[in-house]
C-alpha cells in the first residue's frame, strides 16, 4: 500500500445517511475526508482496505442510504525508511535524474508491511534526501515501477522539477517502453495488440486479470522475435502501464510468460513434453526463478537538458541461458 498517516487513525466507519443523488464511494468518501486524497481513497478500495456492509467493493460502487463504509487506515511512522547499501546498477545520471537497471528480486518501494530492501532504500543510501518527493515519503524519486522480479531500465527523479514532467510522459504515452519475454506456445499471431480492461481478481487481490465490463484500459503491443517448438521470445511495446499489465495479458492469450507462477508460466502441463524433458524443464524454472521478463529499452525527454534520450540494457544472464538451453533441445 501506499497510504500515509491520516492523523495516527486506524478505522473509520461510516454510515450512509438518506440520499437522493447517485454518487461513486470515492468520490464520497473524497467529500468527507478532506485531508486525504481521492487517488489514495481509490488505492485503498483496491487493496481492500475499504469495505461496504462487510464486502470488498470498488471506486465505481455507487453508495446507498444505510450503506456501513467500514475505512481501515494503515498506520505508518515517519522516517521509518531508512538508508541501506544495496548495489545499483547505474545506467546514465545527471543531477536531475538517473536511469538504473534494476535487478531481480528488488522491490521499487516500501509498503506498510516492507520498509525494507527495497530499491528507494538504495537510493536513499546513494542519494540521501535529493529524491523527488512527489509521490509521498514512501516513494521518494520512483517515477513509474517494475515487478520485484521483472528486471530492466526505470528513470528515477532526482527532484519535484523533473518529476512532474516525466509523470507526464508515461501518462501522455510519449516516454517510450519496450520489454522482452519468454512466452510459453506459440502466439497466434505472432504479432499484434492486446486491448482489454483489467482490475483485481475478488478472489486474491494481488492477481490482476481481464475483464470485459470494468477496469482500466490496458493496451499492450507484441511481435514475437524469436520461435520455437514449445516457446517464444517476444517483444512488448506499452501504451499503458497497468500494474502486472504484460503478465495479465500473456495469461489472457493462453501464453504465460515462463517462469510466471501467479499466471501459470510454471505450469509445465502447458508444454506438454515427454518426461525426461519436462525434468529438464523444471531444473530451467528453478534456474530462473522468476518471470521471464526483461525492460530493455527506455525513451523519453529531459525536462531540463531538452533532448530526448534513449537507454537500452541487454538481456540478463538468466533468461539468455534459458534461451540457449531452449535452442539447444529444440523445445
Amino acid at each position: 500500500m501506499d497510504i500515509e498517516k491520516f492523523d495516527g487513525l486506524e478505522e473509520i466507519e461510516m454510515i450512509v445517511p438518506a440520499i437522493k443523488t447517485k454518487q461513486r464511494i470515492d468520490r464520497y468518501i473524497f467529500s468527507f475526508l478532506k485531508n486525504i486524497s481521492r487517488n489514495k481513497i481509490q488505492l485503498l478500495i483496491d487493496n481492500g482496505y475499504i469495505t461496504v456492509n462487510s464486502q470488498i467493493t470498488k471506486s465505481n460502487y455507487t453508495v446507498a442510504s444505510g450503506d456501513r463504509i467500514l475505512i481501515n487506515l494503515p498506520r505508518a511512522e515517519k522516517n521509518e525508511i531508512l538508508p541501506e547499501e544495496i548495489k545499483i546498477d547505474f545506467v546514465y545520471q545527471d543531477e536531475y535524474l538517473a536511469v538504473i537497471n534494476k535487478q531481480a528480486g528488488l522491490v521499487v518501494h516500501p509498503t506498510y508491511s516492507t520498509l525494507n530492501g527495497t530499491l528507494v532504500n538504495a537510493l536513499m543510501f546513494h542519494f540521501g534526501d535529493e529524491l523527488s518527493s512527489v509521490n509521498g515519503e514512501l516513494r521518494p524519486g520512483i517515477v513509474h515501477r517494475l515487478d520485484k522480479d521483472t528486471t530492466g531500465l526505470m528513470v528515477v527523479a532526482k527532484n519535484d522539477l523533473v518529476h512532474r514532467p516525466l509523470s507526464e510522459q508515461f501518462a501522455d504515452k510519449s516516454a517510450s517502453r519496450e520489454y522482452i519475454g519468454i512466452c510459453i506456445g506459440k502466439l497466434k499471431p505472432d504479432k499484434g495488440k492486446i486491448e482489454t480492461l483489467l482490475q483485481r481478481w475478488q478472489k486474491d487481490r494481488r492477481v490482476i486479470v481481464v475483464s470485459k465490463f470494468e477496469g482500466k484500459k490496458a493496451v499492450t503491443n507484441y511481435e514475437t522475435i524469436e520461435e520455437f517448438r514449445k516457446f517464444s521470445v517476444v517483444r512488448f511495446n506499452l501504451e499503458t502501464g497497468r500494474t502486472h499489465q504484460i503478465r495479465a495479458h500473456m495469461k489472457h492469450l493462453g501464453n504465460p510468460l515462463f517462469g510466471d507462477k501467479t499466471y501459470g508460466g510454471d505450469n509445465l502441463k502447458l508444454i506438454n513434453l515427454p518426461k525426461n524433458q519436462t525434468v529438464r524443464l523444471n531444473d530451467m524454472l528453478k534456474q530462473l526463478n522468476r518471470q521471464a521478463l526483461h525492460a530493455m529499452k527506455l525513451e523519453f525527454f529531459h525536462p531540463v537538458l531538452k533532448k530526448r534520450m534513449s537507454f537500452e540494457c541487454p538481456v540478463p544472464d538468466d533468461m539468455l541461458k534459458i534461451i540457449e538451453m531452449i535452442r539447444q533441445y529444440e523445445y
